[in-house]
């Protein structure tokens, strides 16, 4: 018999949507990146959530929170990013308070990187999730929760 659910037993059939369609963006994010070489593109985060939403709303479920979720798992590659910035401050030579310091402002710098680029993957993933359950409530593709024994 097929098993249709989550990716995993413990795992809500809203985060397998999420991780489904984060993982999915991935590749096309670290493409943009690696072709520019200093921007990254979350256009397909933004289209991901879109359809996490519309599917997620077609079996009964709240299509932001979703979004929200695909958006968080999207924002996976901005490791990258963060991985190139360490790479330039341990780079730094010079005495140790230069060194100490420069370290420390990294450090800000990353935390400041990390909640704007996260926030907005989050942000792009909301908008895309309602977009996607507003698409399927005006195709009436909505269904009602399955109801198992």
């Amino acid at each position: 018999m097929t098993r249709i659910g989550s990716l995993h037993p413990e795992l809500s059939v809203s985060w397998t949507y999420a991780i489904l369609g984060g993982l999915a963006t991935i590749p096309f994010t670290v493409a943009s990146y690696w072709s520019s070489g200093e921007s990254m593109a979350f256009s397909s985060v933004f289209v991901a959530a879109v359809a996490t939403g519309y599917l997620a709303k077609r079996h009964g479920l709240e299509s932001s929170p979703v979004g929200v979720r695909t958006g968080l798992v999207g924002a996976l590659p901005v490791a990258l990013l963060l991985a190139e910035v360490l790479g330039a401050a341990t780079a730094l030579g010079g005495s140790l308070p230069f060194i100490a310091a420069a370290s420390v402002l990294t450090a800000g710098f990353l935390v400041a990187i990390l909640g704007l680029v996260v926030g907005l993957s989050v942000l792009l993933g909301w908008a895309g999730g309602r977009l996607g359950g507003w698409l399927a409530e005006r195709n009436s593709h909505a269904r009602p929760p399955a109801i198992g024994n």
